[in-house]
Formats: structure tokens, C-alpha cells, sequence
């Protein structure tokens, strides 16, 4: 845990107006390296940055104990100066940080960087360590990056104040990065140098004790030199802030790509439900992120591919159809393999496209798509490129995207550079002018040579490293276009139901009256529930049978017994008196064995209702992002598939039908061998009405779950309600049941 603005007892930010203006911050024209020394592998490297950074007009080493370090000039303090720093890059033992930020801000030094570990991160000594220089910068209002971060590179205007290395030949470009990691933004930099992926603005944010990475993406949506920002994001620390952010970037057509890590525990033990097993910290970030308009990828390459590929096209894709034209049957082969599993499709290609394609194919050529133009590619070296051409001439309203795959990007100049300058500034031309996007993709990842970065700089290329990357790459620019209009719609809430309570569910006592008033809201939100009897006899129980009509289903009810059929709380298909007498008996002896400390009330009686598809809805109060409603697989599916969809609350019911249709069970809802198709308007219906009963039921609330839902053609009906509400000292959990399987 790191220690700053949001550590219990720490204090108050009050100069959030400096953290949301860093314009100044990431371009200082003149900075100290505080605690530089001729040991020091930081300093080495923090210079050997700032010696390629012509943004920086001066330089100044400090070191109290030496007049010189690398040879350089350094003096004992700022107050040697016959004026402040702009910023100042602290390099200290984390003793000793407090002490020379007070002395910088005594100099007028109100910008930092703190390399310094051993404070937030570092257990209750280094948390009071940090305590303090967050007060230090509270009161003199002065902005910090850190500590605990590798700095920043500024590629636009020429400042690098990086404690790792920084590879040679960096392009500058339109990808700002944030990174919660300082040892991994390293290896980003290496990515985007190796791919040409050109760079703005590199920051790492490390600890957050000022800035944090919420206030460096927000610094990037206004920055004019920023096209599409990529986010290494371990946590967010303020979910609000952050969420506004977002929003701001969808508004302004700016997108996010975030690599989200880690799980927590956590989320699975928030709540008694199913829902709390399967939603944990990365499931619900993942969901906040992509209702925010944000695209969550799995990996580094992914996370540099991605953010390339929106940089050029920063609306997303159109929709998911391919032409690809490579030079490798073997490669057309494994380009098809990854577009299935990501939903894209690959149209045939037809009319006058394919009589153009066969026309300028060699004749032994399959005129196909994807299509392999061959080895005679190395006599005819733009016959890919005159492919390309044919499918944006022909194929615009059939295609969303190009892969042209069969470019041999060139290893060093020779003989004929000036023809391959020539052919890559025609191809450059030619993607220019298509109507259908065009993206070049390598066979393999693998670093592009000096020369081969010079010709995609010189012709602003993309280049998508590999067909792993670069199909994932296309799938995040493919959901850019398909969150986004997510991220900007309505968000007016959920309407409650009006005076809907439930007597005696948050003060301590859990009686039938509030069962049963949970059944009855349930109803009036929307949400259909068979008719039950509670019994507290095996006679009440058979006279209750009768009167519902066999066959039945019994159910124990307890407080104490969230999931009965786990404990053998649930008997299935009893068909007369005298089989629901004796299943009574039996369930709960079988129960009182097994929980010999749970109150058991009784059993529930309820017809029992035919197969059907099972589904489980839920809502659960995220303890960052709020309600989050959960759609999956039901009843004894559901956490052996784990098939489940996570959205946060308000999902507008016009939207439910296509939630539903990301879930594997989905064809069944279709009708599968002969079953009616279920009526996915009141599945809709019902859904949305879970979400009304969770808003109804207020703050109170830590999970509902309905489990299963069932569905069966026009039928659709709760068999089983849980609720679990927030613990307090006098909290209790509610348990009503209506009726199962």
C-alpha cells in the first residue's frame, strides 16, 4: 500500500488544480539532479537522458559533499543558485527525500521527481515518510511525480528525465503512455522503438503520492500533441476522478487502451452469491473500463500494437470484415485462424473485384480471401500493392480493413534504395487515398532495422508486429468503435420502486414478512416469480403440494443456508402426499447434520417447472465502481463455466438482448434442437428488473442474485432469490426463496 492521498488519516489534497494542469511540469527547461554522484547508475543514466534532450536548456548536479560529479560541476544545494529550477529530480536515500524537497521548496522549486523507493511502498515507517512529503507539497503547493518512478520521456518536446534506459532512435509521435510500473515502461519504450511506434509523452507514476496516473491521462486528453494514450493501470485510486476522465477522452474522440493486472480476493468474499465468486477486482475493472469507452487488452505487445493502430485510425474500425492480401499460404492460414475466435469474418471475394484480382494474379494464383499472391511477388514487387489497391477500388462496402501482409520491409539500403523509397512512398500514397483502411502487418515479431524505421517514419506507417498482436491490435480498434457509443449514452438511473422497503432486513431481525415482501417487489420491478407456500410441517408441506398441484419442489429455508442445494437443502419432482411428507422429513434431518448450528424455519413449496434454460442475474455494490450488474450461466452451470457478462449499472434494457448474446449459453436461448426460442424481451424485462430491485432496495444492498433465472419459450420466472446486504453489527442476510428446480 502506498501512502498518500488516499492513506486513512492522511491529508487532504488542496491543490488538485495543480495536478490537472502538468503542461509546464512534463516540459521544464531547466531541472536539478538532486543526489547525484559518480556511484549512482541512476545518475548515469538520468544524464545520459538529459544529454539528448534539447528541450533542456540547463542541467544542475547537486551533491553536498563533492564539487564534482561525472566530471560535471555540482553544487551543495539549491540555494547556491542564483535562481529556482524548474524541476528538481530527487535521487536520495528515502531518509533523507523529506528533507531536501523542504530545502528545494525554501529555493522556489515547486516541480519534483522523486527516483527515491523505501517510502510508500515500504511498510508504516516508509508510510510516514510519505505522509510527510505529501504535507510538505500541501503546503507549498508543489506537484510530485512519485516517488518510486523511473521519471518521464517527453518526446514532443525533447525532455528525458528517465532513471532506466531509454533506447536510441525513439521516434516522437501521437501514443501518450502512463505506466503504473517504472521497470516495465522500459520495455514499452523498447517496443515502440523496435515497431516505429512513435511517442509523445512516456510518464511513470510509481507511488502516487501527488500525481497520480488518473491526472497524467487526464494531462494527455488535453494535449494536443496526443492522439490515443496507453495505460498500464495496477489500481485506481480514485474511481470518480477517473471515470470523469474517461468520459472527457470518449467526448473528445480521444481513445484508451489499458492493460489492467492483477485479481483480488477480495471481490469474492463481498458477497454470500455465486456473483461473488466469479467477479473479482480484475473482472469488475475490466467491466468499468469498457463502459467508460476504454479498451482493455492482455499484454505489453498488445497494449503498444493497439494504441499504434488507433493513433492512425482514432475512431476504430468500422466493423469487423477483412480483405488480407499476403505473400505466404502459410500465413493466409494462420491470419483466418485468429480472426475466428475474434469475430472477424472474411467475405469472399466477388464480382468485379474478383475479375480485377484475376486479371493481375499469375495464373497458378487462388483468387481468394484470404489471398496469397505468391512467391511470383519477388518478380512483380507491387503486385501486393496493386491488390490493395483493386480491394479499396472495389470493396469498399464490403471491407472494413486491409492486411496487407506480404511487404518485405528492407534490412539496410543498397543498390536500389532509391527504388525502394520509391515503392514504399507509392504504397504510403496509395493507404493515404484508400477508402478502406490499409494495415501492414508483419509474418513474426521481430525489431525493425535502423534503415526499415527510417522508411516507415519518413512515410508515417503503422506497422503491426506479427499476427498474434496485430489481429489483437484490430480487434481493440474494432471495439473502440464499439464502446464508444456505450461510453457516451444516457446514463439517466435506474427508477426504484416507489416506497419500496423491506421491514427488517437491516436492523437485525429476519421474519417471513420480509421474505415475502421481497417476493413482492421482486414482482412489482418487473420480474415473475411461481406461487409458493412456506411450511413449517411435512403436513403443511403435502396440504400445500395439493394445493399448487404436483409435481413440487421443497426448499429449506434458513438464514443460514444461502445455497441449499449445496447441503442437500433442495428435493426435486415429488409427485404425491406422501413423497413430500417423508422429503421433508429427510431434508431436514440432512441439513441439521451437516449445519448442526442453523435455524431452520421450515421448507418452501413450489411447483416444480420443466427444463429450461437457466440463467443467473445479479447485482453486486462494487466497492470502487458501484452496482455491476452480472448475466451468465445458471443454476448448477454456473461457476463450473464461469460464462458470464459483467456491466456496470445503468444497462438500459434495449441493450440487455445483446449482453445476452455474448454468453456462450445464448444459443440455447435461441431454441437448440427443437426447444422453443425463449422471448428475449421479457428475459430483457426481467433482467432490467433485477437491476430495479437492487436500486430499490438502496445502499444497504452488498449483492442480489437471482439463480436461476428460467426461461423456457414465453416463460420466464425467478426460482431462486439471494440477498445479501452490508455488514453492520446488527446486519443480518435475507434469504428468500421462490422456489427451484
Amino acid at each position: 500500500m502506498s501512502a498518500g492521498r488516499d492513506v486513512p488519516g492522511g491529508p487532504e489534497w488542496p491543490n488538485a488544480a495543480l495536478t490537472r494542469d502538468l503542461g509546464g511540469f512534463f516540459a521544464p527547461r531547466r531541472v536539478a539532479l538532486i543526489g547525484a554522484s559518480e556511484s549512482s547508475g541512476w545518475t548515469r543514466l538520468v544524464l545520459a537522458g538529459t544529454d539528448l534532450s534539447a528541450g533542456l536548456d540547463d542541467v544542475v548536479l547537486v551533491n553536498p559533499r563533492r564539487g564534482t560529479v561525472h566530471g560535471r560541476r555540482a553544487v551543495p544545494g539549491l540555494d547556491a543558485l542564483d535562481a529556482p529550477v524548474d524541476l528538481a529530480f530527487v535521487m536520495v536515500g528515502p531518509d533523507h527525500v523529506a528533507d531536501v524537497v523542504e530545502q528545494a521548496l525554501a529555493a522556489g522549486t515547486r516541480d519534483f521527481v522523486v527516483l527515491s523507493a523505501g517510502l510508500g511502498e515500504a511498510g508504516p515507517r516508509g508510510e510516514e515518510r510519505q505522509r510527510r512529503l505529501v504535507e510538505l507539497c500541501a503546503a507549498g503547493g508543489a506537484r510530485l511525480l512519485g516517488p518510486n518512478v523511473s521519471g518521464f520521456v517527453n518526446a514532443t518536446d525533447g525532455v528525458r528525465l528517465f532513471g532506466l534506459p531509454v533506447p536510441d532512435g525513439l521516434p516522437a509521435g501521437r501514443v501518450g503512455v502512463v505506466m503504473q510500473s517504472g521497470g516495465l515502461a522500459t520495455h514499452v519504450l523498447g517496443l515502440a522503438r523496435s515497431w516505429g511506434t512513435g511517442l509523445s509523452l512516456l510518464v511513470t507514476t510509481g507511488n502516487e503520492a501527488v500525481i497520480t496516473a488518473t491526472d497524467a491521462i487526464g494531462h494527455l486528453v488535453d494535449d494536443e500533441a496526443t492522439d490515443v494514450i496507453a495505460v498500464f493501470l495496477e489500481s485506481v485510486r480514485d474511481p470518480a476522478a477517473f471515470r470523469a476522465t474517461a468520459l472527457r477522452a470518449a467526448e473528445r474522440g480521444k481513445p484508451i487502451v489499458a492493460l489492467h493486472v492483477g485479481s483480488s480476493s477480495l471481490g469474492r468474499e463481498a458477497a454470500l452469491s455465486h456473483t461473488g465468486a466469479l467477479v473479482g477486482d480484475h473482472a469488475s475493472t475490466v467491466a468499468a473500463l469498457e463502459d467508460l469507452g476504454v479498451v482493455p487488452v492482455r499484454s505489453i505487445e498488445d497494449l503498444v500494437a493497439t494504441a499504434a493502430l488507433l493513433g492512425r485510425h482514432p475512431r476504430g474500425l468500422r466493423g469487423r470484415r477483412l480483405a488480407v492480401v499476403a505473400a505466404s499460404g502459410g500465413a493466409c492460414e494462420l491470419i483466418a485462424d485468429a480472426a475466428e475466435p475474434l469475430d472477424f469474418t472474411l467475405p469472399p471475394f466477388a464480382g468485379p473485384l474478383a475479375k480485377a484480382l484475376v486479371e493481375e494474379m499469375p495464373a497458378f494464383a487462388d483468387v481468394q480471401n484470404p489471398l496469397d499472391v505468391t512467391g511470383f511477388v519477388v518478380k512483380a514487387a507491387d503486385l501486393p500493392f496493386t491488390a490493395t489497391r483493386l480491394v479499396a477500388e472495389h470493396g469498399s462496402d464490403d471491407y472494413d480493413v486491409t492486411i496487407l501482409q506480404s511487404v518485405v520491409l528492407p534490412a539496410a539500403p543498397g543498390p536500389d534504395e532509391d527504388v525502394v523509397r520509391a515503392r514504399f512512398g507509392r504504397l504510403a500514397q496509395a493507404i493515404r487515398d484508400s477508402p478502406v483502411p490499409v494495415v501492414l502487418q508483419t509474418g513474426a515479431v521481430f525489431a525493425l532495422s535502423p534503415f526499415a524505421l527510417e522508411i516507415v517514419r519518413e512515410n508515417d506507417l503503422v506497422i503491426l508486429p506479427g499476427i498474434a498482436a496485430g489481429m489483437n491490435a484490430l480487434d481493440g480498434s474494432a471495439r473502440y468503435a464499439e464502446l464508444l457509443p456505450r461510453a457516451l449514452r444516457d446514463r439517466s438511473p435506474v427508477v426504484p420502486v416507489t416506497g419500496g422497503t423491506v421491514n427488517g432486513t437491516v436492523n437485525g431481525t429476519v421474519s417471513g414478512a420480509a421474505a415475502s415482501e421481497l417476493e413482492r417487489l421482486l414482482v412489482e420491478c418487473g420480474v415473475p416469480v411461481p406461487p409458493s407456500r412456506l411450511a413449517r410441517t411435512a403436513d403443511e408441506a403435502a396440504e400445500a403440494a395439493a394445493e399448487l398441484g404436483f409435481p413440487v419442489v421443497l426448499k429449506v429455508i434458513s438464514e443460514d443456508v444461502p445455497h441449499k442445494s449445496d447441503v442437500g437443502g433442495v428435493v426435486l419432482d415429488l409427485r404425491d402426499p406422501d413423497a413430500v411428507r417423508s422429503a421433508f422429513e429427510k431434508m431436514l434431518a440432512e441439513v441439521a447434520s451437516r449445519l448442526p448450528d442453523a435455524v431452520l424455519d421450515g421448507a418452501l413449496v413450489a411447483p416444480m417447472r420443466p427444463a429450461g434454460v437457466e440463467l443467473l442475474v445479479s447485482v453486486i455494490n462494487d466497492p470502487n465502481w458501484g452496482p455491476l450488474l452480472t448475466v451468465g450461466s445458471g443454476g448448477v452451470l454456473t461457476e463450473l463455466l464461469e460464462d458470464v457478462v459483467v456491466r456496470p449499472l445503468p444497462v438500459p434494457e434495449r441493450d440487455i438482448p445483446g449482453l445476452l448474446s455474448e454468453l456462450r449459453v445464448s444459443r440455447l436461448l435461441g431454441g437448440f434442437r427443437g426447444s422453443a426460442p425463449a422471448d428475449l424481451a421479457r428475459v430483457a424485462a426481467a433482467v432490467h428488473g433485477v437491476q430495479r430491485l437492487a436500486t430499490t432496495l438502496g445502499p444497504e444492498l452488498r449483492a442480489i442474485e437471482v439463480n436461476p433465472l428460467w426461461v423456457h419459450g414465453d416463460r420466464v420466472e425467478a426460482l431462486d432469490l439471494l440477498v445479501d446486504w452490508a455488514p453492520r453489527p446488527e446486519a443480518e442476510k435475507v434469504d428468500s426463496e421462490s422456489g427451484t428446480q
